[in-house]
């Protein structure tokens, strides 16, 4: 129960630098190139957490915990020169608990891994669903800097629970399962559409939440919309893995929900460019989120279920910290942060042709699993 209660904060804390985003703008004189470079630190922080996921992952959840902490501690109170610096630890300190959360998880539900997946996930996503909407309310009442402040606390605290209950029942997680060492060349681990599989959804996941907000700010110059906005988003991504947890799981081939959840990742992305009033801003976002939902999760199935190995995790983070960074890139040289949302665009055609590539992976979940419960 610890270990989903941890899971779900490292939701809220990856949606909460774009929750607070047009706030931390305005207060730190960034451009959105600047804010492209502090998404980029912080997911890539998160890339290399995730190789520190080996055997001893009750210490890993427990540091990165402490790093989240102690990181939000300094941008709530530290000089913002430190800011790229911090936001490196904090994402450094998601990674690093997330994927040994997901691996601790993943070993000890084997023979269901990708209902397993996907429903650690779904947790993660009502984490996430929840923080536009408390942020907004937050920032009436109390700045940005006080919010990090007590996210700040509510993670020491779990790092400490952690670390106290390691031996009395608690989320005991040092050696699961021995991991290789080095990571490796993921290209030989996984086949290079698995490997785009893991790389494009959390790219365009990180890309979507951390500039949605913003974007609707901008295009409609209303605070509501924006809080509504992201909130679709991340309530999409929630609504998706929640049926994927019941049944429907059951009768999809595996090539066939990515491919479907591909195309409703790439309608969203148009409509979201093509038709930026409320209504397009809104419905977009929300079939993005609800595209995006199933697929990471079966990416990490398809993955673990080859090789129980932090590489695709590693592998997730480094497009969830290129994509919103080259996004940033892209609206500034522009000028159109519309302009730039066409990076997560090109994204979900890449990752729509890398779903009609996986035939090969096409088995369907329930028959795998019943195949391996006969033998």
């Amino acid at each position: 129960m610890l270990l989903y209660l941890i899971f779900a904060g490292t939701g809220v804390g990856m949606a909460l630098p774009g929750a607070v985003l047009p706030t931390l703008m305005r207060q730190w004189s960034l451009e959105d190139s600047g804010a492209g470079w502090l998404f980029f630190l912080a997911w890539l922080g998160s890339s290399m957490g995730a190789l520190a996921a080996g055997r001893y992952r009750r210490t890993v959840v427990a540091a990165g915990c402490a790093l989240v902490g102690m990181a939000l501690a300094g941008i709530a109170y530290g000089p913002a020169e430190l800011r790229f610096v911090e936001m490196f630890v904090y994402g450094l300190g998601l990674g690093g608990a997330m994927t040994a959360i997901s691996l601790t998880q993943a070993a000890r539900h084997a023979e269901e891994c990708a209902s397993e997946m996907n429903r650690l996930n779904m947790i993660w996503a009502a984490g996430a669903v929840a923080t536009p909407a408390l942020a907004a309310h937050s920032l009436r009442v109390a700045s940005a800097q006080q919010i990090c402040a007590g996210m700040a606390g509510v993670f020491l605290v779990w790092a400490g629970v952690v670390t106290m209950t390691a031996g009395s029942g608690g989320p005991r997680t040092t050696q699961v399962t021995p991991l290789r060492k080095k990571m490796g060349n993921p290209l030989r681990l996984w086949p290079l559409t698995l490997v785009l599989l893991a790389f494009l959804p959390t790219g365009i996941e990180s890309t979507m939440g951390g500039w949605v907000a913003e974007y609707a700010r901008r295009e409609q110059q209303s605070i509501a919309t924006a809080v509504m906005a992201g909130s679709l988003f991340w309530g999409g991504i929630l609504a998706s893995r929640a049926l994927g947890a019941t049944r429907y799981l059951r009768w999809r081939t595996e090539r066939g929900l990515l491919v479907q959840s591909a195309w409703t990742v790439v309608a969203g992305l148009v409509l979201l460019v093509a038709a930026p009033v409320q209504a397009g801003i809104l419905c977009g976002n929300a079939l993005v989120g609800f595209g995006l939902g199933p697929v990471y999760p079966l990416a990490l199935a398809l993955g673990l279920r080859r090789r129980e190995h932090p590489g695709i995790f590693w592998v997730a983070g480094v497009g969830s910290a290129t994509l919103p960074w080259a996004t940033g890139l892209a609206s500034t040289a522009s000028g159109s942060l519309r302009v730039g949302l066409l990076v997560p665009l090109a994204a979900g055609v890449a990752l729509l042709a890398s779903g009609v590539a996986s035939g090969k992976f096409s088995a369907g979940i329930a028959l795998r699993e019943e195949m391996g419960e006969r033998l």
